[in-house]
């Protein structure tokens, strides 16, 4: 087996730090392209998202083999779109969706990312259809995991629009294929999902269940992103649960592991959700600096969820400190915002 066989294998088994190391100990040795795209692929596996883009820059760059530039715009439209880029998102798919087409290769692939960069967005109902329809193709052609993808990608879009039961059948439905398919990293993805819908929809000790079982199945890995997922997430229920002292701790590590990966928009929910702990424990001059970097890390980064829920809380803090016309104010622009986007995230409950 060649060395680049060998990279190559180490990131399908998800061993993403090993397939690192090979590549830096391989040195000059191969084909440059391919290894700048594996290198990538090793980077995004680890969460580090924003080096990854580099690299499939790089190997675009040497405009050598038009199929690498299609994985390596694949790869880089992933990258933006965890990022929460949705300017990079939509280049790099619809660059991926017109190359995919002109090569006949990774049809699907680029349709699904587009679709994923159309959600991403706001363009909900066109993002729905596509999914939908790739979904039966998935199904159909027998793509287990094609299938759970879409699942998942469906189950995180009826969550945005407020369809609760349908979003908990399509993380179901998700995690169910993808152990079936052996994946694990997709079935702790799609425990994830379903956590995170449970949760807003206001099943507790399912949604913490899931984070628990999900938090297990990474811990093992390399998965960064993951690690700092599962600790914001379960930090939220117990949050909600009123364990509060259990949920700030948890915090505290994802707001280290997200700060490790550059994940802004991610560090977001921490902020907002430790400003939501220090609202409840009375103490508003701390949650009202927790918000305001919240806000801050929100913007221009493709969360408007997360931008609207900070605009409500800092409506109700303002009151709680007797601004009641800056509450207002805040208040209203919250509501124009969150129906220019389309979400419902004011009627949320559980939250």
């Amino acid at each position: 087996m060649t060395t680049t066989e060998t990279i190559e294998r180490s990131l399908d088994n998800g061993e993403f730090a090993k397939a690192l190391a090979a590549l830096k100990k391989a040195g000059a040795a191969g084909e440059k392209c391919r290894r700048l795209v594996m290198k990538g692929e090793a980077l995004r596996g680890l969460g580090l998202f924003g080096a990854a883009i580099k690299e499939y820059a790089a190997a675009r760059a040497l405009n050598e083999d038009r199929d690498l530039e299609l994985e390596a715009l694949l790869g880089s439209a992933r990258c933006h779109r965890a990022l929460g880029s949705e300017r990079g998102a939509v280049e790099a798919a619809g660059k991926a969706l017109a190359l995919s087409k002109e090569l006949d290769l990774y049809g699907m692939e680029a349709e699904l990312e587009w679709a994923l960069a159309l959600r991403l967005t706001g363009r909900l109902p066109e993002a729905a259809r596509l999914l939908e329809k790739l979904l039966k193709r998935y199904k159909g052609e027998g793509d287990r995991a094609g299938a759970a993808f879409a699942l998942w990608a469906l189950g995180g879009l009826y969550r945005l629009q407020g369809r609760y039961a349908a979003g908990i059948k399509a993380f179901e439905d998700s995690h169910a294929l993808a152990k079936r398919d052996g994946d694990e990293a997709a079935a702790g993805y799609a425990l994830f999902g379903l956590g995170g819908i449970l949760r807003v929809a206001g099943f507790m000790g399912r949604a913490l269940d899931c984070y628990v079982r999900a938090r297990r199945s990474f811990a093992a890995t390399d998965d960064a992103f993951a690690k700092a997922y599962a600790e914001c997430g379960t930090a939220n229920v117990l949050r909600q649960l009123g364990r509060l002292e259990e949920a700030y701790a948890g915090y505290v590590r994802a707001h280290k592991l997200y700060s490790g990966l550059s994940d802004w928009a991610d560090l977001g929910f921490v902020e907002w959700g430790m400003g939501e702990i220090q609202k409840k424990s009375g103490d508003l001059p701390a949650a009202l600096k927790h918000y305001g970097r919240a806000e801050k890390l929100f913007k221009g980064r493709s969360e408007p969820r997360g931008e609207a829920l900070t605009m409500l809380s800092l409506a109700a803090l303002y009151y709680l400190l007797g601004e009641t016309a800056a509450a207002e104010r805040r208040h209203g622009a919250a509501l124009k915002f969150i129906r220019r986007h389309g979400l419902h995230t004011h009627l949320e409950t559980f939250t």
